[in-house]
């Protein structure tokens, strides 16, 4: 018996340990106690400090719960853990498990309903164009976001991001990004700070205005010799013939002048949306709408005020586009048409097709040459989309899409070129586009709430440096620069 006495005790104790809870080294219990945490109340996520005694260091080794909904611990020291409330958390009482042993919160925590709220967002500066995601919660489906004022476009969203475009005609600050949703607004707790890659722009004014009112408002304009011409319809809609005005740039003082009424036949008072292109000093001119659309193409001659019929343009078409490159005359698109048209004028003339669009329509568009490309937008590609497809149409018969242009250049379009980049005009905002292999790129070098709206451009030389001139449309002159 006396030899059996150390053999039961130590069955005894081996069949006691089985019993016990969780050890970290043999003889050393883990009874964990949980005393205060902090807030007492929150909305998933909300980030609570719970303090006691005989937490595992070890993250992973601290089982927490809220309400019975399990949770992971984001920070672990032997008397503080910190943990956030889990999604789908139920207000109740709060356990912390360390082995087998469990320590229970002596009051509840109280879960709140989720509200509307940003938690973050990126990139936290970039120029205007720039993509920027928010987080946060219950974002729901009547979405504005807005920045100094200034509602951005959204491009994707759900209950718990936003991805947004910072707005051109934000002013290059930093500004607080504010979402109201459903009728509740918040913002960020930080600004996005609106930066400028590279030199911007403004319009100069001249001080030379025509007559205090919307004129020409269908007109067309060209540079003929170094002089603007504007007009070829009627002046106000009540007119019964058309006119024209004149601007000589070497001759600032005089402004516009109004000149004798263009040749009848070419320009009947009701003619609107036509199209002129210049060539080696001959004007041609033509399309439009006068009733219906119209086929006529003549050459103008501003000296004389005179026109020489020429072969019909091959269809019946209005808001069409013409320009030259490489020394050809070309004229297309409009309304609904498809085609891309060159015109070779000796004698009468002969158009010959030149290349078919896959768009729906091109219509009110422009067309700017850089090099031995011209770049023609904006196109509507899909019944019910925005006009902004752009197009590089290179000669003998290449049109292929590039990267659209800015949502905000819809639904027409002016444009010039300077310093081989493209220059897109619509309302107040001025985009620069920069060909490229990869489809081009844009920023935006004026951007305001306020100030001239362009309704037609021009090039002219002043004192032996080219210059872009603009005009609204009543006529107000203004100088395009850089800052």
């Amino acid at each position: 018996m006396r030899n059996l006495m150390p053999l039961v005790l130590l069955c005894t104790l081996f069949f006691a340990a089985c019993k016990k809870p969780a050890t970290t080294k043999p003889g050393e219990v883990i009874v964990p106690e949980l005393t205060s945490f902090l807030p007492i109340k929150g909305m998933p996520q909300t980030e609570v400090k719970i303090k006691g005694k005989n937490f595992h260091t070890t993250k992973a080794m601290n089982e927490v719960r809220f309400g019975g909904m399990l949770t992971q611990v984001v920070e672990a020291t032997a008397t503080e853990l910190t943990v956030t409330v889990p999604a789908g958390a139920a207000t109740g009482k709060i356990t912390v498990k360390v082995g087998a042993v469990t320590a229970t919160s002596a009051v509840d925590f109280t879960v709140e309903p989720e509200a509307l709220s940003i938690m973050d967002f990126t990139p936290k500066q970039g120029p205007f164009g720039t993509e920027v995601t928010i987080t946060g919660r219950k974002f729901g489906d009547d979405i504005t976001v807005k920045i100094n004022g200034v509602t951005a476009p959204w491009k994707q969203r759900n209950a718990s991001s936003i991805v947004f475009v910072i707005p051109a005609n934000t002013t290059l600050t930093a500004h607080k990004i504010q979402v109201i949703s459903d009728g509740n607004t918040v913002e960020t707790a930080s600004n996005f700070t609106v930066t400028a890659p590279g030199a911007y722009a403004e319009w100069v004014d001249l001080n030379k205005e025509f007559i205090p009112a919307s004129v020409f408002p269908f007109g067309v304009s060209f540079v003929h010799k170094n002089k603007i011409y504007w007009g070829f319809s009627f002046l106000t809609i009540t007119e019964p013939q058309a006119d024209y005005v004149v601007y000589d740039p070497t001759d600032h003082t005089r402004g516009w002048v109004l000149q004798n009424h263009p040749p009848a036949d070419m320009v009947p008072a009701k003619l609107i949306h036509a199209t002129a292109v210049v060539h080696q000093d001959r004007v041609f001119f033509g399309t439009g709408f006068l009733q219906d659309v119209t086929s006529d193409w003549w050459e103008y001659n501003p000296g004389t005020n005179t026109a020489t019929r020429l072969t019909n343009y091959p269809e019946q078409t209005a808001n069409a586009v013409s320009f030259v490159l490489n020394g050809n005359i070309y004229a297309g698109f409009g309304g609904m048409s498809k085609q891309l048209y060159k015109f070779n004028p000796v004698g009468n003339g002969s158009w010959q097709p030149a290349v078919t669009g896959v768009f729906r329509e091109m219509n009110s568009s422009t067309a700017a040459v850089v090099g031995n490309n011209v770049y023609i937008g904006g196109a509507i590609t899909e019944a019910g989309g925005a006009r902004k497809a752009l197009f590089k149409f290179t000669a003998p018969d290449q049109l292929v899409r590039v990267n659209d242009l800015p949502d905000e250049l819809t639904p027409s379009l002016i444009s010039f070129v300077k310093d081989n980049k493209v220059y897109f005009i619509a309302q107040r905002n001025v985009w620069e586009y920069t060909p490229d292999a990869t489809g081009g790129t844009y920023r935006a070098v004026i951007a305001v709430t306020t100030g001239p709206v362009m309704a037609h451009v021009a090039e002219v030389t002043v004192n032996g440096v080219k210059e872009i001139y603009g005009w609204t449309s009543q006529g107000r002159l203004y100088k395009f620069r850089f800052k």
